[in-house]
């Protein structure tokens, strides 16, 4: 059995790892390298977006079960190595097809550390007894990762300024690298599987699918959450054109118009057990899509830079739907099928949005934001009407989320 000492270092090694998942210079002006640079239309780059989206939704669930039976650490490592390696290519992006490459590996890093963290994080809180705080620490994950995405979106459009976009792209990579290292240093926790055998890899697949199949509660979480996820994470797509539009051009104001953004993301993860905590799950999965949706509607209804005050709103409260459904797709699935399930959820949120991203893109590029913005706030609201149902008449979680803080914790 491990120590504390011994979990508690995972626990930081996580931070660590989340944080500089997400530190890429590039981030804040990587759309206006594509568009203004190297002259891609709105319409290609989110064309691209979706293809990559489409790599995606078809490795989540392999590359879930490969973090399962092989070691989810592992498997975050290696996709660490991989976007690395996607970086350096985009960086010497001249033609569409050059993109189209460094997307679809891309699609094969996100999907190998997609689902194996939280997963892994689950499972170290539950061999110390303390799984009734995932919320709260994944809430702190999250927010980490907006943290890392803030810095580099306040330091990228400077260095990008003062040097060129495609050296903030080569940071970016070398910064995956690093991330990788940091992966392979995480102890990982043994699956608790009781006498039985492991699986055989597709038998764990199909298994998968099964169980989320024939639960109506986890099967609409998953969904819910997924299709609300994906329409006011795509407002992501949105914020460069939105200041290009209301003539922000790239340098400090253009980067520092985007660093609130990233910080209410970050306060959204890390009051996302609050919510759950204090309302339900239920009530918070219903709840979030709607403020989400009112917010878009609010970006695509008002003039000129005032509409940027509903950005922070939509941002915030999307952050929070990841720890808590998340967490409560934790406690209905054994460990041995743990990472394979959530990325059922970045399966669903990955189909979404290869719709959602050329569709963006070409109604930006054809009848401006304000049709874009009202399309992202449609999607939140068809999450209810069409998963919402199987939600009502499920019971809550059995273990709360912790929302006081625990004393001597990591």
């Amino acid at each position: 059995m491990p120590n504390a000492i011994h979990l508690s270092r995972n626990l930081r090694l996580l931070y660590a790892y989340w944080f500089l998942r997400e530190f890429q210079l590039w981030i804040p002006v990587w759309i206006v390298f594509l568009t203004i640079d190297q002259g891609f239309s709105l319409t290609a780059v989110t064309a691209a977006e979706g293809l990559f989206l489409v790599g995606v939704v078809a490795l989540e669930v392999p590359t879930g079960a490969v973090a399962d039976k092989w070691g989810r650490s592992r498997s975050m490592a290696l996709g660490a190595f991989f976007l690395g390696i996607s970086v350096l290519i985009f960086a010497f992006t001249t033609s569409f097809a050059i993109l189209l490459a460094s997307f679809m590996l891309w699609s094969v890093a996100h999907t190998l550390m997609s689902g194996a963290d939280m997963a892994l994080l689950f499972d170290t809180l539950k061999l110390s007894g303390r799984e009734a705080e995932y919320e709260r620490i994944a809430g702190r994950g999250a927010a980490l990762n907006w943290s890392g995405v803030g810095v580099a979106t306040l330091l990228g459009g400077p260095v990008a300024a003062l040097v060129d976009i495609r050296f903030t792209i080569f940071l970016g990579a070398a910064t995956s690298l690093a991330t990788a290292l940091v992966a392979l240093a995480i102890w990982e926790p043994p699956q608790a599987r009781g006498d039985r055998p492991a699986e055989p890899y597709l038998r764990s697949i199909k298994l998968a699918f099964r169980e989320v199949s024939a639960t109506a509660d986890l099967r609409a979480v998953i969904l819910l959450a997924g299709v609300a996820m994906a329409a006011l994470e795509a407002v992501h797509y949105l914020v460069q054109p939105f200041l290009i539009d209301r003539d922000i051009e790239v340098g400090v104001a253009f980067s520092l118009l985007q660093v609130p953004l990233f910080a209410a993301g970050m306060l959204g993860a890390l009051f996302a057990a609050r919510v759950a905590g204090q309302n339900g799950t239920r009530r918070a999965l219903f709840v979030i899509p709607l403020a989400g949706a009112a917010g878009c509607l609010a970006l695509a209804l008002t003039p000129g830079l005032g509409a940027y005050a509903a950005l922070p709103v939509v941002i915030l409260v999307g952050s929070m739907l990841h720890p808590i459904s998340t967490g409560y797709v934790n406690r209905r699935v054994g460990s041995e099928r743990r990472a394979t399930v959530l990325s059922m959820q970045g399966m669903v949120v990955s189909l979404v949005m290869a719709a959602m991203a050329p569709a963006l893109g070409f109604f930006t590029d054809t009848w401006g934001l304000g049709v874009a913005f009202s399309a992202c706030a449609a999607v939140a609201i068809a999450a209810l009407v069409m998963f919402g149902k199987p939600l009502a008449g499920a019971r809550e979680t059995v273990e709360s989320p912790v929302v006081a803080p625990v004393v001597g914790e990591a």
